[in-house]
């Protein structure tokens, strides 16, 4: 038997030949090339079994590799390699058909298991595996069920396992041991960490949740956000004073008193104090009447859009896809960093801004506004954002 053909991409040449190296002690063929056009046009001229693309790449970078490989070959099978790619990236590589997601830096033997398991399984399967570290459970609930997908998710972590089921654009069925339902997406939503195997294809064995995934989101994050508050407030409270000795005139006056007893209890939850900075945004401002802090994968975090009858899914799912360009065309043309873009169209503007790494801040304005004004608002508001973020 042949022996199989892997084309491994990476623009450090120390692992193309590492991982060439690796995989050729074990018996199978290799190319390797450190530019993502020469890999497009290697493969085009020659078949592959499999292609090893590494996701950040100058020029041609690996979700361009894998986009114009599986344009060329729809049966191609591509595995990213990640490890400084951004959240938008890997999300757009999962949508393209990333068969998985290897993290750097690659261990020999992870490596070679990979390449096996993915040589060995069935071309038919529509399978994707990877870890919640380098694609977030929000961005793969969303990418099923905004495309439709009827599919089983199983994530492990920490020895439990909970499972996920997709379909009519919905998480439909969710079960951990015997807990099944709403509750156990709420958990695995909390999880950062943790490989994850999506089959597709695969029907639910029952339907449990009703509530649209969107919902669920929210909700999770919601809990997630209260959770968190509660510990900062813990970690914010400050020693009791030590009493002062008996028989002594010293004694806390009154209003120390009542500020001590009230110290800790005046943090607001981050998500109100997300909400508080937009509708305050909305309400003084004269050129921005609408605007949500959004995650890179499209979850909105905080919205305040009092704009006809706008869906913030939509608007979460449109600032991302924004977000993701303007990243990746401020890159290629090596103009620096994203910090601000503009869409104009005839009844109106959108204005998205950089916030940190995960999240921007999109604003929509009329068409007939000080743009120079808008922006500058735009990039206060994100800073606020910022803070209360940190």
């Amino acid at each position: 038997m042949a022996a199989k053909r892997i084309l491994i991409v990476d623009d450090e040449p120390n692992v193309v030949k590492s991982c060439a190296r690796m995989l050729e002690l074990e018996g199978f063929e290799t190319r390797g090339v450190t530019d993502g056009a020469a890999a497009i046009d290697l493969y085009k001229e020659q078949p592959f079994d499999l292609v090893l693309a590494d996701l950040k790449m100058p020029e041609v970078d690996g979700l361009q590799v894998l986009r114009e490989i599986r344009d060329y070959d729809p049966g191609a099978t591509v595995a990213i390699i990640t490890a400084y790619g951004t959240k938008e990236s890997v999300v757009e590589a999962f949508r393209s058909g990333a068969c998985e997601f290897l993290e750097k830096p690659l261990r020999a033997d992870v490596l070679v298991s990979t390449v096996r398991r993915i040589l060995e399984q069935d071309s038919n399967d529509r399978v994707v595996r990877g870890n919640l570290r380098t694609l977030s459970l929000p961005s793969i609930i969303q990418v099923n069920c905004a495309e439709g997908n009827l599919g089983r998710l199983r994530i492990r972590h920490q020895g439990k396992e909970g499972v996920l089921y997709f379909a009519d654009g919905n998480v439909v069925h969710a079960e951990m041991g015997d807990e099944v339902g709403e509750e156990v997406v709420y958990e695995l939503l909390t999880w950062e960490d943790g490989d994850f195997l999506l089959e597709m294809g695969v029907e639910p064995p029952e339907r449990t949740i009703t509530t649209n995934w969107s919902g669920l989101l929210l909700e999770g994050m919601r809990r997630i956000d209260e959770s968190n508050a509660a510990w900062d407030e813990l970690e914010e409270l400050e020693p009791e004073p030590d009493l002062p000795p008996l028989g002594e005139a010293a004694a806390l006056d009154e209003e120390e008193l009542i500020e001590t007893e009230v110290k800790g209890m005046a943090t607001k939850k981050r998500s109100e104090l997300l909400a508080e900075t937009l509708d305050e945004l909305i309400s003084t401002s004269t050129d921005i009447e609408g605007g949500a802090l959004v995650g890179i994968d499209g979850l909105v975090l905080s919205a305040n859009v009092p704009i006809g009858k706008l869906d913030e899914t939509l608007v979460g799912a449109t600032a991302a896809a924004i977000s993701g360009l303007s990243r990746r065309s401020v890159e290629q043309m090596k103009r620096g960093e994203f910090f601000q873009t503009l869409i104009q169209g005839s009844k109106g503007n959108i204005i998205v801004t950089f916030v940190d790494e995960r999240n921007v801040f999109v604003g929509l304005t009329p068409a007939d506004v000080n743009l120079g004004m808008a922006f500058y608002e735009a990039r206060q508001v994100a800073e606020k954002l910022r803070d209360i973020l940190r």
